[in-house]
């Protein structure tokens, strides 16, 4: 089975939006993707971000006209915002969690990540994104950052 390589792109509004899969432009309804890590048995956050395995992702598009969803993995999908590049890639035939990788403009952020939400929903007029990261402190209190990427 092929790998998607998924390229979503916008500069803030719907006119400058677009959506490839493998090089072709790729019409959707929705693009969603919701990845939660970084856990404890609590709901505590706690470094380790998806290396852990402790983490739960759904990565869809919905093609438009239709009510069927299209799974993102495996493959990888870039996510080009006005101010930030985001990458997510896992190319396991299952989608083992723990083989994701999560890139933030150039950094790798897979260990720190605990909240990744992008939902561009075109139907619903819909349009939410942002990252959080655990930041560890050496002699302070721990912190999660929240970065809004629209």
């Amino acid at each position: 089975m092929p790998s998607n390589y998924f390229i979503f792109s916008t500069g803030g509004d719907w006119d400058s939006t677009t959506l490839y899969n493998n090089g072709d432009e790729y019409m959707a309804d929705r693009l969603y993707i919701d990845l939660k890590a970084g856990r404890d048995d609590f709901g505590n956050f706690v470094r380790g971000g998806l290396v852990d395995g402790n983490a739960d992702a759904t990565a869809m598009v919905v093609p438009q006209g239709t009510s069927q969803e299209v799974g993102i993995f495996p493959g990888k999908i870039d996510l080009e915002f006005p101010m930030h590049k985001v990458t997510v890639h896992n190319d396991t035939p299952q989608f083992a969690i723990e083989f994701t990788r999560v890139i933030l403009d150039g950094a790798d952020v897979t260990e720190q990540v605990v909240d990744f939400v992008t939902d561009i929903d075109a139907v619903n007029n819909n349009v939410q994104a942002y990252i959080m990261l655990y930041k560890p402190h050496f002699l302070a209190a721990d912190e999660v950052a929240t970065i809004n990427l629209i």
